[in-house]
């Protein structure tokens, strides 16, 4: 622009200069300063300051680059994100983050979203994943944190103070509700041992919604469903189930009390009804390693899983010719409420496991009644799969009233 008397501007190197500078600090004033001079949310009632092993943990997080691929905000349209079924309804708030002054919000979710993450996987899984994650997840593309542990020259496996602090932090995620969830599922886990070193192995029943007791499969168990359940089981839980089904995969390792469920064990399958372990896939089992698969499967995705599971015991992993004939269930797994559960092998006096998970009246055991050895103190079996401490293995003396063999 010009005028007579000369020049207002000039389109020079230093016209640009200071007008870039100025659209440049009015857009920083606005996008930064701005909201931090008048953004002060009220802290929530989940923020919680981190404790020292914590903040370690949180160093260690943040050097990783753990927030590349995971991020720790769940937004209103988020209605699953990982684990929602232990958090659904909590939405990330403002408030949520007043303790944190170098926010690890992430951008990415390669991963699943971090943010209530607390509680919702147990101390021992986390061990597991942190080592291997393919052993939790055989599809998972995260990358080992093996350094963070030690091998002796025995091939023993220890971990280094680095990944608790690591796991302290990851189980602080959520805040307040998170670290309850956190030790919700520590004491679970502490119940549930010491009721089974007991020899009350009926108290797992306790973990699921008695409505599912009644539950049969409404899926027909086709050929299709078969093949479909074996290929979610190989995809998913053969890192702690094994490539049998036996309860030893590699992350048994450091998952081993309670230890993932031996499905090749056909009183595993008897004890409990299709409505019991749909539950466990889609919920999880507290206080044990075994995580929810509700956010990852299908509704369609479990009940073909259950099917397939019911063939386990008959080599259903091992073999190819997959068959409804090698289902040990249906009509072998009856309702908890029909056929109880005695707690003690006293023939013709037996106590009996009512669906309120007490002892009802004495009497006969029913035939589909499976008693346990009151002698034996049970040891420490599956429990990644739905509840742990099934009856003895078939196959034994017939003192024990056990099938001799596979129906």
């Amino acid at each position: 622009m010009h005028q007579q008397d000369g020049a207002v501007f000039r389109m020079d190197g230093k016209t640009v200069f200071l007008g870039a500078l100025t659209v440049f600090s009015s857009i920083m004033f606005v996008v930064i300063a701005l909201p931090f001079l008048t953004f002060n949310p009220p802290r929530s009632a989940d923020a919680r300051p981190l404790s020292k092993q914590e903040e370690r943990g949180r160093v260690l997080y943040a050097s990783n680059g753990c927030n590349y691929c995971h991020s720790q905000y769940i937004r209103p349209q988020d209605w699953t994100a990982v684990n929602s079924f232990r958090t659904v309804g909590r939405v990330a708030q403002a408030g949520d983050y007043f303790y944190q002054e170098t926010l690890l919000l992430g951008t990415e979710r390669t991963g699943p979203d971090l943010s209530q993450e607390g509680g919702s996987h147990t101390d021992e899984w986390h061990l597991a994943h942190f080592y291997n994650p393919r052993w939790t997840y055989p599809k998972s593309i995260m990358p080992q944190f093996s350094f963070y542990y030690e091998t002796s020259s025995t091939g023993a496996i220890s971990q280094k103070g680095e990944i608790e602090d690591l796991i302290a932090y990851v189980q602080s995620l959520g805040g307040q509700a998170g670290v309850e969830r956190a030790a919700r599922q520590r004491a679970l886990k502490a119940r549930l041992l010491e009721e089974r070193a007991k020899g009350n192995e009926a108290v797992i029943h306790e973990w699921f919604q008695p409505t599912w007791r009644n539950v049969r499969n409404p899926m027909p168990a086709s050929i299709r469903s078969l093949s479909h359940g074996k290929q979610v089981f190989t995809t998913n839980c053969i890192g702690c189930h094994g490539l049998t089904g036996d309860g030893k995969g590699p992350a048994t390792y450091f998952i081993s009390n309670p230890a993932p469920r031996n499905f090749t064990d056909a009183s595993v399958q008897l004890y409990f009804s299709d409505g019991e372990l749909y539950d466990a896939i889609l919920f999880g089992v507290d206080g044990t390693a075994m995580p929810s698969w509700g956010d990852i499967l299908t509704v369609n995705d479990i009940w073909d899983t259950v099917n397939f599971i019911r063939t386990i015991p008959n080599g259903g992993l091992t073999r190819d010719d997959l068959d409804p004939s090698m289902m040990i269930s249906p009509p072998d797994v009856r309702p908890i409420d029909v056929a109880p559960l005695p707690t003690a092998n006293i023939p013709g006096n037996v106590p009996v496991v009512t669906p309120e998970g007490g002892q009802g009246e004495t009497g006969d055991a029913t035939p589909a009644a499976v008693p346990t050895n009151a002698t034996a103190v049970p040891t420490a079996r599956s429990e990644t799969g739905p509840g742990s401490g099934a009856p003895p293995q078939p196959g034994a003396s017939p003192a024990t009233g056990l099938p001799t063999a596979l129906p």
